[in-house]
């Protein structure tokens, strides 16, 4: 009788041990990847200075530069963002070397002037990689948790915790949790606007009057976005961001009209009065800087460069710029807040222009189009999540009433949201108008796939 036996060939025994080993390999990169993806993320999100506006998070950035290039230059905008960033530090370094026949220099040098930039792309580059190998609200709640870890540091803490402390981490980390909930759109938008509603009522009790008008939009936004469907599924590009005008000026109205009426809270009040009766406007009298920007702008059309102190002529010419709303300027703010270090004019798009000069006007104007481009497309889509449209809004007020370094680590996360939402809206083609589109639970799905197939090419694809 013949018994039947299986013999293993030398060769088939290599090709098991083969396969054996690559699927070790390929594990061991996937733990490295994950590892190094939430150290980046979680130290992107810390204020840890290394050195004059170098952080810890920036260094783990430029360390994995190597790796996160290749997967940023994947994403529409991303090389643009890179193109105009050498722009900007060439033309910083261009200006400061012709004003400083003219102007004094800052105490810093002007490339210890440019770390909190540096650092800032770093870390945008380390996030938008970190989410191709954790899921994006893996990377937002990591990044929120460093950031609670040194909120306590900032120099305004001790006046209002929560408004000065701990209300953006607190935003990002329950926003980015809601993103955590699998396969449940209709279940993620209720945890949403539940989470916006709490974070609305204690910042407004906190009397911070900005941040409460961006919650409330949100929640106003992603009602609007997840209204009932009708025969025509989705509305355009320009009539979103013209619901997203109107709704912000009407907000505008009523929150300053609570905040005359002590909603926000005695102190909320007394700041509104006065800067009502300085220029006639909340926010004209609340950023007296606008005229000194306009001014300067005037005065000196090519910016100044980083490292650069105003002169007497400059600050002067700032001043007028301020008298003219009302405001007046001779209080000690203007030489020691704006013109004491640095010139810092509170807004990011006057910021930009003072270090880049020229280069900095086009920056501003690529960040106003990708936040004004994801509100757009986002409403127009119906692809928004919570978290982009407030980080969208926050951008949008920073660019025009936000200084250039209380910017820079919101800024850096909002980049990794906004190049990775282009990407995919690009990807995928238009629907046609009588054709459902596919849930959100499918997407999820196919990013998760996406993900393994990145992890599974091994650390030679990155």
């Amino acid at each position: 009788m013949a018994v039947a036996t299986a013999v293993r060939s030398p060769r088939t025994e290599r090709t098991s041990r083969n396969r054996r080993t690559q699927h070790a390999e390929r594990t061991g990169w996937e733990v490295l990847a994950a590892l190094l993806a939430g150290a980046a993320a979680f130290l992107a999100g810390t204020d840890f200075n290394l050195a004059r506006g170098l952080t810890v998070g920036g260094l783990i950035g430029a360390a994995l530069a190597p790796v996160w290039i290749r997967e940023a230059s994947r994403y529409r905008g991303a090389v643009l963002g890179g193109v105009l960033l050498l722009a900007c530090f060439i033309s910083a370094i261009a200006l400061n070397t012709w004003r400083s026949a003219t102007h004094p220099p800052t105490e810093a040098s002007v490339l210890i002037e440019l770390l909190p930039v540096f650092s800032a792309a770093m870390s945008a580059g380390a996030l938008l990689w970190g989410q191709r190998v954790l899921s994006p609200g893996a990377v937002v709640c990591l990044y929120a948790v460093g950031a609670f870890t040194t909120a306590p540091m900032g120099s305004r803490f001790t006046e209002e915790p929560w408004r000065f402390g701990f209300a953006m981490p607190s935003t990002m980390l329950l926003l980015g949790a809601c993103l955590l909930i699998p396969r449940r759109p209709r279940k993620q938008v209720a945890a949403e606007l539940v989470v916006l509603g709490l974070l609305t009522a204690v910042t407004a009790l906190s009397g911070a009057r900005s941040m409460s008008a961006f919650l409330i939009m949100t929640a106003v936004l992603l009602v609007w976005q997840h209204r009932p469907a009708t025969a025509k599924k989705s509305t355009s590009v320009l009539l979103s961001l013209v619901l997203v005008g109107g709704l912000g000026l009407g907000i505008y109205r009523a929150l300053e009209g609570a905040a005359l009426e002590g909603y926000l809270g005695q102190s909320a009040q007394e700041r509104t009065e006065l800067q009502v009766q300085t220029a006639g406007s909340l926010i004209l009298g609340g950023r007296p800087e606008i005229g000194a920007t306009v001014a300067l702008m005037l005065h000196e059309p090519l910016g100044y460069g980083a490292g650069i102190m105003a002169t007497a002529t400059d600050m002067q010419a700032a001043k007028q710029g301020m008298s003219a709303l009302g405001y007046d300027p001779d209080n000690g703010y203007v030489e020691h807040y704006m013109f004491g270090t640095r010139i810092e004019v509170h807004s990011l798009i006057g910021d930009l222009w003072i270090w880049f000069g020229l280069a900095g006007l086009v920056m501003s104007g690529w960040l106003l189009w990708l936040a004004t481009g994801y509100l757009g497309r986002s409403l127009a889509h119906r692809t928004g999540t919570a978290l982009g449209i407030f980080l969208a809004l926050q951008l949008g007020w920073n660019l025009f009433f936000g200084p250039i370094i209380s910017s820079l680590p919101t800024l850096a996360l909002a980049l990794g949201v906004f190049l990775l939402q282009r990407k995919e809206v690009a990807a995928e083609p238009s629907p046609p108008q009588q054709k459902q589109r596919p849930p959100r639970r499918r997407q999820g799905r196919r990013d998760r796939r996406a993900r393994q197939r990145y992890l599974a090419g091994g650390p030679q694809r990155a």
